[in-house]
């Protein structure tokens, strides 16, 4: 299948929805004009040695800087050319970036000025609030000079380069922060690690990070073992491709092969996929990450470990359950982020003096937020983890005395249900442990088994109760993992008793008649169930619910898949319950 197809197959269910809702034409955002005092510099070149010259653009104030007032610096860095804006009219019809004509918006319109790229920190506030704004092109990438590559440890370095140059300049007082969406968020990780070599001295004093994966192996490209066969594809080819200024041919050298292809070449978890995980033992910036629970197909999981894992002394985790690029353009968060900035670049006394460090959003349907409050710790203290048992088709308290199982074809699936008999929080990450066998139906006997695993609320009648998730997707459920039976082992140093994290650098095929354990991460969640409500527990062997650009390969499913339950299989749901009685601080 020719990559251009691929591209195609995945972007079709996204560019038919835009077609047909005419957001192709009315892109989901509002656009505003930018204030008459802000100063563009564009392309500031930025020296940060071996050659490598990158470049950025610079927004201050024309007032301040004009009486000689020097500012803190917000600061973002990515790879997709910091020209495509309205204001510089290289955007498709002279509108926003391109995505708003594509990618729907949950929970909202995001809005922003001409002069915001995308997923980036818009000048239009940040300016404004007394900050200078600085806009940065990744080396390799637009027109910033170098060798291009792909969340590496390298790039984090360089970024970091560019963060002392830029600190060191006469219109920054030499403290800069950092925020952002997505790949954006993914660098700060990187330059963080690197600015921690300098200890106290770095001038890279927060970062807030808005949803960003940490692992690109285990959070996106192969999450559980099953390979992502549309997203990469997608974003290489809509988003990345074009702003090389090298031929994407070098990329590859360097890479070992273009994003997409990336599984052919590194299938398991080795040194590549591991020099571009974070290692958080070297985060000690204070950071704001964003973990939200409406994106479980890309970053929920790896936010939640940049907030779990990183050294940093003072740490705050903010989660909702709306789109992504509405919640970071919101009135509410660029409040929040601007007291987070003031206290760190400005030193100033606000919020962040005393904020407990988990803002906590439980809902209880895609557009009923049942609660938002303030924790201190991230699973919640007091969680109780309660079992619940597989039976034939129900959730129960107590594992079967008998033995049993339930199968179903790579055309069916299984579903197991539980009523809750009073209110019922579930707010933390979930695991699923299952026993699994593979029988064939035709022919010789599965050697693997790829298995979709679904959690569903369900109201008093029966009825899904769905959920904002990915890419604008308005009818997720509650959450969702995914397990490669071959690819089951897990990381036992990382592991906990309530979050699995799979090895994924070794395969284990199945023998004809082998009932093996595995354990399925499921995202983390927040929902409130009322009594009488309930869950069910749905396992596949595809996808049951699409977030469009995003897909699994399970294409080697076949036979009969097999659950065992009751008797020596201790086959469960492992649920975060919070007491309804605890001792909570409310916002």
């Amino acid at each position: 299948m020719s990559e251009t197809f691929k591209t195609l197959r995945a972007a079709w269910p996204m560019l038919r929805r835009a077609i047909r809702s005419g957001q192709l034409f009315r892109p989901q955002c509002k656009l505003v004009e930018p204030d008459a005092d802000i100063l563009c510099a564009y392309d500031v070149e930025v020296p940060i040695g071996a050659g490598k010259v990158l470049t950025c653009n610079v927004f201050r104030s024309k007032t301040r800087a004009a009486e000689g007032i020097i500012d803190p610096v917000v600061m973002c860095a990515h790879p997709y050319d910091n020209h495509l804006t309205p204001a510089l009219k290289k955007t498709p019809l002279g509108g926003p970036p391109q995505q708003y004509r594509l990618i729907p918006q949950a929970g909202g319109t995001p809005e922003f000025s001409t002069l915001t790229s995308w997923e980036s920190p818009d000048p239009n506030f940040w300016v404004p609030a007394g900050y200078t704004l600085v806009n940065l092109n990744l080396t390799g990438y637009a027109n910033s000079v170098g060798e291009a590559g792909l969340l590496s440890r390298q790039q984090g370095e360089e970024y970091y380069a560019a963060i002392k140059w830029v600190a060191a300049q006469n219109w920054c007082d030499g403290n800069v922060g950092l925020s952002g969406v997505s790949y954006l968020a993914i660098s700060q990780y990187h330059a963080a690690v690197a600015a921690s070599a300098d200890g106290d001295a770095s001038p890279l004093k927060c970062i807030s990070p808005w949803e960003g994966i940490s692992d690109l192996y285990r959070d996106l490209a192969c999450r559980g073992g099953v390979e992502d066969s549309t997203f990469l594809n997608f974003w290489w080819h809509t988003e990345v491709k074009e702003t090389l200024n090298n031929p994407s041919e070098d990329l590859a050298a360097r890479e070992g092969a273009l994003p997409p292809q990336l599984l052919k070449v590194h299938p398991l978890f080795d040194a590549y996929w591991a020099e571009k995980a974070v290692d958080f033992s070297k985060v000690r910036t204070p950071m704001l990450v964003c973990a939200s629970f409406s994106d479980h197909e890309l970053h929920t999981p790896g936010s939640m470990r940049a907030f779990q894992e990183a050294a940093s002394r003072r740490k705050w985790l903010y989660t909702h359950r709306t789109g992504k690029w509405v919640s970071y353009y919101s009135d509410e968060v660029k409040a929040l982020l601007k007291d987070f900035m003031d206290h760190h670049l400005k030193g100033m006394s606000n919020r962040f003096d005393e904020l407990a460090p988990v803002r906590l959003e439980v809902h209880s349907s895609r557009d009923a937020v049942h609660d938002v409050r303030h924790e201190t710790t991230w699973p919640l203290p007091g969680t109780e983890f309660c079992k619940i048992f597989l039976s034939e088709d129900q959730l129960v308290p107590e594992k079967p005395e008998a033995a049993g199982e339930v199968s179903y074809t790579i055309d069916g699936s299984a579903a197991f249900d539980v009523t809750f008999l009073e209110d019922t929080e579930l707010s933390g990450p979930m695991k699923l442990r299952l026993w699994v066998e593979a029988r064939a139906e035709v022919g010789a006997v599965p050697d693997d088994m790829i298995l979709c695993c679904f959690l569903d609320k369900r109201d008093r009648q029966g009825r899904s109760v769905r959920f904002n998730g990915s890419v604008g997707t308005t009818h997720d459920m509650v959450t969702r993992g995914y397990i490669r039976v071959s690819r089951r082992a897990l990381d036992t140093e990382r592991s906990t008793s309530w979050c699995p994290v799979a090895q994924g650098d070794s395969v284990e095929k199945l023998e004809p008649g082998d009932i093996v354990p595995v354990d399925i991460a499921l995202c983390p969640a927040s929902t409130f169930f009322a009594a009488g409500e309930g869950l069910r527990l749905i396992v596949s062997p595809t996808e049951i619910v699409h977030a469009p650009i995003f897909g699994k390969d399970t294409s080697l499913n076949a036979g009969r898949h097999v659950l065992h339950f009751g008797g020596k299989f201790d086959s469960h749901l492992l649920l975060p319950v919070i007491s309804a009685d605890r001792d909570l601080t409310s916002t």
